[in-house]
């Protein structure tokens, strides 16, 4: 190992010295394991797409509280699914699939529409009937946060500086970072920042730093090899950028991977992010007058998370309408991405799951 690497690896390794002193508030939202299971719960889904049954749909149905696998089943003509001998647990129900449909433009023909749907449910008592609508899947071209890694590889002291946020371009057109701003956003919505790291470059106008379209971008926390700290981490040494803040003189800096730096006055931490519970902001940084919030006008995306399904919204709802990550664990390895590479509903309940393990630079 360098000496570079060598000393890379222990100042990541004495950031969790610091981590210890404020790692219960990273922690996040976290719900208990049910302690019993009666085996008997019932679920009756009706699943619909522009008001009209989704017939012969195959329907995934996750338990939330707990790991025993996935249930699937079929929706019959009048666009029902049932389950039943159900472990009593929450479940995220989710269909995605190829719909045939009579062509409005070619008569006699059919266009194939892919359909997404996805939702909570929170059974009240044995037998539950809900309903799941779908939608046609796509995106609104532009920058979107893909995936996000917060939750920290398997360890048993409280690591998790293998954090990253990965970035991608769904646009036809060349997107330009310069200037940008990345915000981890507070209780209070857009009025409340709580980290505030800017990219290099003049907002709107510079074109130092190019993402062209198709391409993502890796935004780490630390852009070392983590798996010399924790095997099951991952490595960021080909990150395409990195958070750094000039006031954290503990804070590793890789001399190959660009900085964001911090523009808070008087922050001294590095772009830390709850595990399991946060909101996750970008914007083209033509507003960084953060002592009153971010112009809502000029995020380009935002994403929020939680690992509990009862979680109160703090971003408004225009920003996004729910929130990714119900049932993730705190250092359990795994990741949030989007369904697919840069799908964006503003509902990230529907538009991210939950993969085992980070993905960074590619879709898994």
């Amino acid at each position: 190992m360098s000496r570079l690497r060598k000393e890379m690896s222990f100042r990541a390794f004495c950031k969790f010295l610091v981590g210890l002193i404020i790692w219960v508030i990273l922690a996040g939202c976290a719900k208990d394991r049910p302690t019993g299971y009666d085996g008997n719960l019932e679920i009756n889904l009706y699943v619909t797409y522009l008001d009209s049954p989704a017939v012969f749909l195959p329907v995934y149905l996750t338990p939330v509280d707990f790991k025993y696998g996935v249930y699937v089943d079929t929706t019959d003509s009048n666009g029902l699914v049932t389950f039943t001998g159900l472990l009593f647990s929450q479940y995220k129900a989710k269909a995605v699939a190829d719909l045939y449909l009579p062509s409005e433009v070619h008569p006699g023909q059919f266009d194939t529409i892919s359909v997404i749907g996805s939702k909570i449910i929170v059974p009240s008592g044995s037998v539950v009937v809900d309903s799941l609508e779908v939608m046609a899947s796509g995106a609104e071209p532009g920058l979107k946060i893909n995936e996000l890694y917060t939750v920290g590889p398997p360890n048993d002291f409280f690591y998790f500086y293998d954090q990253f946020i990965e970035l991608y371009n769904s646009s036809t057109d060349t997107v330009y970072l310069d200037g940008m701003i990345v915000c981890r956003m507070g209780s209070e919505g857009l009025k409340s920042v709580t980290y505030i790291f800017q990219f290099p470059g003049e907002p709107l106008v510079g074109r130092e730093y190019p993402v062209p379209p198709g391409s993502f971008v890796v935004l780490a926390q630390d852009a070392i090899d983590h798996t010399q700290i924790v095997p099951e981490s991952v490595d960021l040494t080909g990150a395409d950028w990195e958070f750094k803040n000039s006031l954290d003189f503990g804070d590793p800096d890789n001399p190959d991977v660009p900085n964001i730096d911090n523009i808070e006055v008087g922050h001294t931490l590095d772009f830390m992010i709850a595990l399991t519970c946060d909101v996750v902001l970008i914007a083209d940084g033509s507003d960084t007058e953060y002592i009153d919030g971010i112009d809502p006008e000029t995020v380009i995306d935002c994403v929020e998370y939680a690992s509990i399904s009862t979680h109160i919204k703090e971003i408004e709802k225009f920003l996004d309408m729910g929130f990714a990550g119900v049932g993730q664990k705190r250092y359990s390895g795994t990741s949030l991405e989007r369904i697919k590479a840069g799908f964006d509903t503003n509902n990230s309940t529907i538009d991210f799951e939950i993969i085992p393990h980070p993905t960074p630079g590619y879709q898994h």
